[in-house]
């Protein structure tokens, strides 16, 4: 039999702000283990949080080898790969020291808004290793920031956000940004006109859920999903690249999958220049259906591997934003709440905040509003690009354009 270990520690030292000020400064620590044995066609898992001994767990899930979980795959073996991202820890001292200057700029400088939620330093490590020789290593520190805006004139619970997530937080870039951000949220502007406008996204993660469903092996070899039947076509724009993306250094995420499995260059083309090249699949999809196994099986860590949503990331495709609208101004959507796509690939969402966007700065907040499209349509000829923010939200941030119907 083979044993196997999974074991996640995460430290969060997180300044608690209220009234934009520092309420209380709470840290967490906590360890998660969990346990996979193997006999060759069965698999017995264990788990727990907190100090539970390895034995204990090995034990425990050698009894559950009798529920008969089958997994009949070969385990990964004899690698060793250690992976560390955790040079720049910033001290629970430090972050304190930048909440208290951020909270104290903002209250004397932007009055009129109240900023609550957190500052937050998260340390987080990963070893995944059995009895095979497989050892791996995945270690990680960055700083996260996630403040509520709210107008002490307005009746809302909140109206907007500034953030950050990153290893290399810059305390005078993060305000000078903020600064320009929060004067434009107080700069009141009217939509452009036309019907149909160059709205740009952060994190559209309708966008991103409705592609892991689409890029799912499973839901594409049982015709579920909207690119059934349509591997080797050309379905988006010949621009576009999407990755099923295990880069540790762009994602905070491990580079191996939850049976061990690593990527080359720790990345595979899905999407390549617009075609379907591939879908994502763990061990068991790739062998039911006869699809290459690309490593992208997900899990709790007291559970099996199965599929569910992997990293997709877009490859950045265009260099300037700004350029690329060629004196257009756009739209940049930062809370479009309630919206979804359906089944077919139509997105409609409202839009709550969002600012007009010259594609290098923020010029001032629109009204709400709604924005439509297709996914095709989208990602297709209405697709202006991926790019590299300019906008101090974070490292490794991307924008993203498309052309959308707009409803006033």
């Amino acid at each position: 039999m083979i044993s196997e270990l999974l074991k996640i520690r995460q430290i969060e030292t997180a300044v608690r702000v209220s009234n934009t000020k520092v309420e209380a400064v709470r840290i967490k620590d906590i360890v998660k283990k969990g346990v996979r044995i193997y006999d060759g066609s069965h698999i017995g898992i264990s788990g727990a949080i907190g100090d539970v001994s390895d034995d204990a767990l090995i034990q425990k899930a050698t009894e559950n080898l009798t529920t008969h979980i089958v997994y009949p795959y070969p385990v990964e073996s004899g690698t060793k790969d250690h992976r560390l991202f955790d040079q720049n820890i910033i001290s629970p001292k430090a972050l304190l020291a930048h909440a208290e200057n951020i909270l104290g700029a903002l209250r004397t400088e932007f009055p009129e808004f109240d900023f609550s939620e957190k500052l937050s330093t998260n340390q987080t490590e990963y070893t995944l290793s059995n009895s095979k020789g497989l050892d791996l290593l995945y270690k990680d520190s960055f700083v996260s920031i996630e403040l509520i805006l709210k107008e002490k004139s307005s009746a809302n619970l909140f109206d907007g956000f500034i953030g950050y997530m990153g290893r290399l937080f810059d305390e005078a870039k993060f305000l000078a940004f903020n600064r320009t951000y929060l004067e434009a949220y107080k700069t009141k502007v009217e939509l452009p006109e036309g019907e149909r406008l160059p709205v740009f996204t952060l994190q559209f993660h309708e966008l991103s859920g409705f592609l892991n469903k689409s890029l799912n092996g499973e839901r594409y070899a049982t015709g579920s999903s909207l690119f059934s039947g349509q591997l080797n076509e050309t379905v988006f724009n010949d621009a576009i690249t999407i990755n099923q993306n295990f880069n540790s250094e762009e994602t905070y995420t491990p580079f191996f999958d939850h049976e061990g499995c690593r990527l080359e260059n720790n990345k595979r083309p899905l999407i390549k220049n617009g075609k379907l090249v591939s879908v994502f699949t763990d061990k068991k999809v790739a062998d039911t259906y006869n699809l290459p196994h690309t490593g992208a099986a997900s899990g709790d860590y007291d559970g099996a591997p199965l599929l569910g949503f992997t990293n997709l990331r877009f490859e950045v495709d265009h260099v300037d934003a700004k350029k690329a609208l060629n004196g257009q101004l756009a739209i940049l959507v930062i809370v479009a709440g309630g919206g979804d796509f359906t089944s077919d690939g139509q997105f409609a969402s409202p839009v709550q905040i969002s600012f007009l966007f010259d594609g290098e700065k923020v010029l001032g907040k629109l009204p709400e509003f709604q924005i439509r499209s297709q996914l095709k349509n989208m990602l297709g000829d209405d697709y202006i690009g991926t790019f590299e923010t300019p906008l101090y939200f974070g490292d490794h941030e991307r924008i993203q354009g498309y052309y959308m119907d707009i409803v006033r």
